[in-house]
């Protein structure tokens, strides 16, 4: 009762002040606040979608968000969405070993399963654990990656720990030419890719074809994986777009060896998603979207050696969406619907195979009001497994001069049961076909400056309340166990980010998270959840031909002994790109990795060890 009179109390709230906005005048961004933003963000990073499902400026978003480009991700010489990610403050990954293994997000402290992952908005969590594996996907397709860290439900529904949104490339005037590029690596550890994008009269593409292998720079872990992706669109007029996406990946990997038991575990993933959307422009102020969408996974889980065994896991299903936004001189109105329709289907849960029907309702605004900025929200989610839920949201952005910005932010949240919590069924686990959403009220405010000169600053606090967290009962007689609804966790903790503008061609970057979590029944802090965590780097860019990224990591990660983890020093990876060649549009780089520089040791459990100091080089030849 007290959670529901706190969600209505903030709803109440987030109208009133619609409706006193509504009778006061308003004012964009600034021409100041643009420059002052300028000075530390590309173009790309000015504006995010994600938190509203609508473009808005990055000054005006309440939320604690991230935001990582396309130019990003090359200096980086990144490999999979994992390896991008593990460079945010905020945000840790669990990964079983080298590039292509599987890898699992962690935001500000929330479980893997309450972080939700998209690509052009198809989400990747599968239905048996609620996980999206980032190991497996490629990152060249890959134009922008927004992150919210924090819950998210008022506009994309279970989304406890944040959401990582994924915006691929598309063709257009502007963008238009080929790229292939190879690198090799210690253990045949090795990346092959090719695109284009274009566009043709009114067709524009873009199309990604890529292979990552390896021969495991662990023992076991070798890694082979496929992937192909298109993106096309189509002017059916001025004003009316169609927008069509496909893409399919392959994943097989080793996960290891037990040499005491004379086991070896390995995976193989296939992934096939698509989108069709038809975007339309009605009016000046009015814009209609509408798509459909598909998913197919299906995973398989092998051990051979003194014992046989494999598990398979297979879930696919559809959706749609539609979003009318309009926009005038001081309101951007975002009034949508999303409907899924999935089933899984698996011997660990009841009858074989369990669907999953999911149906919501969701409404935005965001007031601009001279300095200030108001976006109250809400999502109505209405589920066939564990019930219906009510998310409000409530930001405040205010502007100080040019140079500062405040934010605060108020949320509920939730997360779903998964469908082998709901209803599995074998020897170890019983389903809870009872179970009920897993939920949170988030607190969040923030100051983000540049008062410092050639400084920007941003520091972040939140403070995340979660009920009916997910618990494990265990039945005296058969030793099964089954999940329920009994605990209650507070997770809180301050990001601080920083950045500094070029000095001789030389920028500096750093980061560093702190996280207090506990179980409020027992008094006893959370094991398996990140205390601290530290990021530097250094970027060096003579904007002529050649760059260079040194980047360090360091997490805490307060791992349960019993995992024989070892995470006591920082792990330093050198990427260097240098410009060989370059006339009008054709260019031919090569470049230099030189992964964890000092040998250190960072992972969570003994069986999944990062890879020791290993180099990798290649070329990329753009046309």
């Amino acid at each position: 009762m007290r959670k529901r009179a706190a969600s209505i109390r903030l709803l109440t709230s987030s109208i009133c002040l619609v409706m006193l906005i509504l009778s006061s005048s308003a004012f964009a961004q600034s021409d100041e606040e643009k420059s002052f933003l300028s000075m530390y963000f590309s173009k790309d990073e000015l504006n995010v979608i994600s938190t509203t499902r609508s473009l808005k400026s990055i000054s005006q978003v309440a939320e604690n968000v991230t935001v990582v480009t396309a130019a990003e991700i090359k200096l980086m010489n990144a490999h999979t969405l994992a390896d991008v990610l593990n460079t945010v403050t905020g945000v840790q990954v669990y990964q079983a070993g080298g590039p292509g293994q599987l890898a699992m997000p962690y935001i500000q402290g929330a479980d893997k399963m309450n972080v939700t992952v998209l690509i052009d908005g198809v989400v990747l969590n599968n239905l048996s654990d609620n996980t999206a594996d980032i190991g497996t996907v490629p990152v060249q397709m890959i134009d922008k990656i927004e992150i919210i860290k924090g819950p998210a439900s008022s506009a994309w529904g279970s989304a406890l720990g944040g959401v990582v949104n994924v915006i691929t490339k598309a063709g257009s005037l502007d963008h238009q030419g080929n790229m292939v590029s190879a690198s090799f690596g210690k253990k045949n550890t090795d990346d092959f890719r090719a695109e284009t994008m274009g566009k043709q009269d009114k067709v524009g593409y873009y199309l990604f074809a890529g292979r990552l292998q390896s021969d495991g720079l662990t023992q076991h872990f070798g890694v082979s994986d496929n992937n192909a992706y298109a993106k096309l669109t189509y002017g059916l007029t001025d004003n009316t777009d169609i927008l069509f996406t496909l893409g399919y990946g392959r994943n097989s990997v080793g996960e290891g060896v037990d040499t005491v038991y004379d086991l070896a575990f390995d995976d193989t993933e296939e992934r096939t998603l698509s989108t069709l959307a038809i975007n339309s422009l009605l009016s000046k102020e009015l814009e209609l979207n509408i798509s459909i969408r598909t998913m197919q996974q299906a995973f398989t889980s092998k051990i051979t050696g003194a014992m046989l065994a494999s598990d398979k896991y297979a879930d696919k299903g559809y959706g749609s969406g539609a979003k009318l936004t309009w926009k005038n001189a001081f309101n951007t109105v975002v009034f949508g619907a999303d409907y899924d329709n999935k089933s899984l289907k698996t011997d660990a849960i009841a009858g074989g195979e369990q669907g999953l029907i999911k149906s919501a309702l969701y409404v935005n605004d965001t007031i601009s009001l001279n300095k200030l900025s108001i976006t109250p929200g809400i999502r109505y989610d209405s589920t066939s497994s564990n019930g219906d839920i009510t998310s409000p949201s409530l930001g405040i952005t205010y502007s100080i001069a040019k140079s500062t910005i405040l934010r605060a932010y108020a949320a509920n949240g939730f997360s779903m049961p998964t469908l082998f919590f709901t209803y599995g069924d074998n020897a170890r686990y019983m389903g809870n076909p009872d179970l009920k959403m897993e939920k949170v009220t988030s607190y969040q405010a923030g100051v983000e400056t540049a008062a410092v000169k050639y400084l920007w600053m941003k520091v972040s606090a939140f403070r995340n309340e979660i009920t009916d967290a997910f618990a494990t009962t265990t039945d005296p007689v058969t030793n099964s166990f089954t999940y329920v609804n009994s605990g209650r966790q507070r997770i809180e903790g301050v990001e601080v980010e920083m950045k500094t503008i070029p000095v001789y061609h030389t920028a500096l970057t750093a980061g560093a998270e702190f996280i207090d979590a506990k179980d409020l029944d027992t008094g006893q802090r959370l094991q398996n959840i990140p205390t601290r965590a530290y990021d530097i780097g250094l970027r060096y860019n003579d904007e002529n031909s050649f760059k260079a990224l040194l980047k360090g990591r360091y997490i805490n990660w307060n791992a349960d002994p019993k995992y024989e983890g070892k995470y006591s020093s920082y792990v330093f990876d050198l990427n260097m790109i240098k410009n060989i060649y370059q006339h009008k549009d054709t260019s031919l780089e090569v470049f230099l990795n030189v992964h964890n520089i000092f040998n250190n040791d960072q992972y969570v459990a003994s069986i999944y060890q990062n890879p020791k100091q290993w180099l990798e080089g290649g070329l990329r030849y753009t046309f």
